[in-house]
């Protein structure tokens, strides 16, 4: 995914997958590269429901739907601009619930900006302002250390770790009586 460096919103979608290097100045470098200006196009596609790869970017982008105090993830790709005005593009595409959608049809306008956030304007004129989905990334020099990495959690077995079998207690010289010691309880069935 190709993130703007300046809002932290998402203009692109890659569908091709690239082996990690193994060794850290190698990843890192790798990861510079991925930092890099890219020159993204936004090329109109000649049908009205976009491409898998279109779609993908415009559910990134957009997160939920842009509709004044409307937060649905079950939304309609919408064209700003009807499909035959306007084509199917990424800048004429955004998520709106099936309520929202429909208010759209009623006299509501929605214009969106550059940063992600919504503006839109009710058939009497009043407006409502949506603030972006997407927060600014941080300003990281190229060239600066990466952070240190987590110390792991101390005391905490992950589910998926089965723990070894207790291995049994050897009785004490001259107690050849004594018997295995009691392992761990059962997990409980839920």
């Amino acid at each position: 995914m190709v993130v703007d460096s300046e809002t932290g919103r998402p203009v692109a979608v890659h569908d091709r997958t690239s082996r990690v290097a193994s060794d850290p100045k190698g990843a890192r470098e790798q990861v510079l590269a991925m930092l890099g200006p890219e020159v993204i196009t936004d090329t109109a596609e000649p049908q009205h429901d976009p491409s898998a790869r279109l779609a993908r970017l415009i559910d990134l982008r957009d997160v939920r739907c842009a509709g004044p105090d409307c937060g649905s993830t079950r939304n309609h790709r919408d064209h700003h601009e009807p499909y035959l005005d306007g084509p199917t593009a990424a800048w004429n595409l955004g998520l709106l619930s099936q309520r929202c959608h429909a208010a759209k049809h009623h006299g509501w306008t929605l214009e969106r900006h550059p940063d992600g956030s919504t503006t839109c304007t009710s058939p009497l004129g009043r407006t409502y302002d949506r603030p972006s989905p997407h927060t600014r990334p941080p300003k990281v020099a190229r060239d600066a250390e990466p952070p240190p990495r987590r110390p792991p959690l101390k005391g905490t077995t992950p589910r998926w770790v089965t723990a070894a079998e207790p291995t049994p207690a050897v009785p004490p010289d001259g107690d050849a009586e004594a018997g295995p010691t009691p392992g761990p309880p059962d997990e409980p069935p839920f």
